[in-house]
């Protein structure tokens, strides 16, 4: 005798059984085949919205430098990603801020002043697609591999990009100017009349000297969300001074020693060209020639002037 109410509970076990087969099978299907490819696509995505939060920095930095005026921001965007439906795994990365070059130093008879640089990086951890990164040193991004390769993004090649550094548009020839006030003075002999003598004299000098400084919060890692943040502050102070020595670091790469040594050049050229009497000696070049790139740059006043020093402080940090 058959048991039909058997036959009737087994059905829907074996078609359970089924619908379950069916779904591991899509489900292995998915994640063997479609997820690998997704979350590449995922992660090309992001490393896009890392290239594109580097490369707005890089001119919220250049606007900094040319604007010199104190305020904050920052860029943010995610150290990791390739997470997807059904995958929530994310790679991770690092951030870092670290100091770099000194640029040129300005001493005198009382305190020393410099300029330099900083260069930040971001790094990938795990990544889904290639270990590419972005790092940002001398004035403009770089995209990097883990075969140590670097490539500039906004240039064709390496030549291009030293030409952009030396150009007059780059920002290493607005992080030192040099503005004067001058007077006549005429002579006076001891009973306080005038003897028709007159000198020119300069009475004030005043320095700006911008320079990118690593913040106290340098470092960030994982897979959330990281910030680069940019604070500009300004300080100025006055000295009463008999001398100013200029000296450039000869050591810096792409030209830039070049490039900064070549503008404050140009600033003592002008500044000579004024002949004040008050001024013993100015050490300047007005037709350098490539022996010259390099040399100490010096002023000498007879008497002591007063001497502004503008320090524009650009401090870059990495922070969560």
């Amino acid at each position: 005798m058959i048991d039909y109410n058997a036959d009737e509970g087994i059905a829907p076990v074996v078609a359970m059984l089924l619908i379950l087969a069916v779904i591991v099978t899509v489900m292995s299907v998915y994640f063997n085949t479609y997820v690998p490819s997704l979350k590449e696509e995922a992660e090309i995505d992001h490393l896009s919205d890392v290239q594109k939060e580097f490369l707005s920095f890089s001119s919220d930095l250049e606007n900094a430098v040319w604007q010199k005026s104190e305020g904050r921001l920052s860029r943010s965007f995610e150290l990791g990603g390739g997470d997807v439906f059904l995958s929530s795994i994310k790679s991770g990365g690092v951030l870092e801020v670290e100091e770099d070059a000194r640029l040129f130093n300005i001493s005198s008879t009382s305190a020393n002043w410099n300029s330099s640089l900083v260069r930040f990086a971001y790094e990938p951890v795990s990544n889904f697609w290639q270990d590419q990164g972005y790092s940002w040193q001398y004035g403009y991004v770089n995209l990097t591999t883990g075969y140590n390769i670097t490539t500039p993004l906004q240039y064709t090649d390496m030549n291009d990009t030293i030409q952009a550094v030396e150009n007059d548009s780059g920002i290493f020839r607005s992080l030192f100017d040099l503005n004067y006030i001058y007077e006549p003075v005429f002579q006076t002999d001891g009973l306080g009349n005038y003897t028709g003598t007159k000198y020119r004299n300069c009475t004030e000098i005043t320095i700006t000297i911008t320079s990118l400084e690593k913040g106290v919060k340098d470092y960030v890692s994982g897979n959330g969300v990281a910030m680069l943040a940019l604070e500009t502050d300004i300080e100025t102070s006055s000295f009463n001074e008999t001398r100013l020595n200029f000296s450039v670091n000869t050591d810096v790469l792409m030209g830039v020693n070049n490039t900064i040594w070549e503008c404050i050049n140009e600033k003592l050229v002008d500044f000579n060209s004024s002949q004040f009497d008050n001024v013993e000696i100015v050490s300047c070049y007005p037709d350098a020639t490539d022996d010259d790139i390099g040399k100490d740059l010096d002023i000498l006043f007879i008497d002591p002037v007063k001497v502004n020093i503008k320090q524009v402080k650009l401090t870059v940090s990495a922070k969560v």
